[in-house]
């Protein structure tokens, strides 16, 4: 009997000890979290344009039909790439706000360069432009242009093939974009690539 007490003595420390240890971890992380916060700050800043689409494949519908699903894509490639650090990001509201008192109601992807003044407007470093060609329902593509603001030369233009004119295959291309930029593109402390 007299044992009992013992091996629950020594259950009680070993638990307080686990929660002082998570407890520690917990508070370390939180102070490290800030530091955390101030990483952004250092990356270059890239605008992400409302994405557009060619629709050539003559199927019939509202003129507007994808445009919620261009919106969501649009979101999806802005918070993709913002959560990975690949480059720090303008909020949504701002390039709106942009793309309204620049763009004259022409496309983004060909509007002689009012891209890049969107860009500038917003003190970024970078602007990408993207849109979706679509043939048909089952031959799409997602193209991109990452231009320089400083400059006006693209330092990004690729094209991403997919199948499926829905949320589902748009988020499939946006993933695959997003990967290709953070592999692709120049970081911070690096020279960026001819495009």
């Amino acid at each position: 009997m007299p044992e009992t007490p013992r091996k629950t003595d020594r259950l009680s420390a070993l638990v307080y000890r686990a929660l002082v240890a998570i407890l520690a971890g917990t508070v370390l992380s939180r102070a490290i979290e800030p530091s955390r916060a101030a990483e952004p700050a250092a990356l270059k800043t890239l605008v992400v344009l409302p994405f557009e689409i060619q629709d050539t494949s003559g199927e019939v519908g509202p003129a507007d039909r994808h445009d919620a699903m261009l919106g969501r894509l649009t979101a999806l490639v802005r918070d993709a790439i913002a959560a990975g650090q690949v480059y720090r990001v303008q909020p949504k509201d701002l390039t709106d706000r942009a793309v309204e008192a620049v763009n004259a109601n022409t496309f983004l992807r060909n509007c002689n360069g009012c891209e890049v003044d969107i860009a500038k407007r917003l003190s970024a470093n970078y602007v990408l432009v993207g849109w979706i060609y679509k043939v048909s329902t089952l031959i799409l593509a997602l193209h991109v242009n990452v231009k320089d603001a400083m400059t006006g030369k693209t330092i990004y233009a690729r094209a991403f093939d997919f199948r499926g004119d829905n949320d589902e295959a748009y988020a499939r291309a946006a993933k695959a974009l997003v990967r290709s930029l953070a592999e692709e593109l120049p970081m911070p402390s690096s020279t960026p690539k001819g495009g």
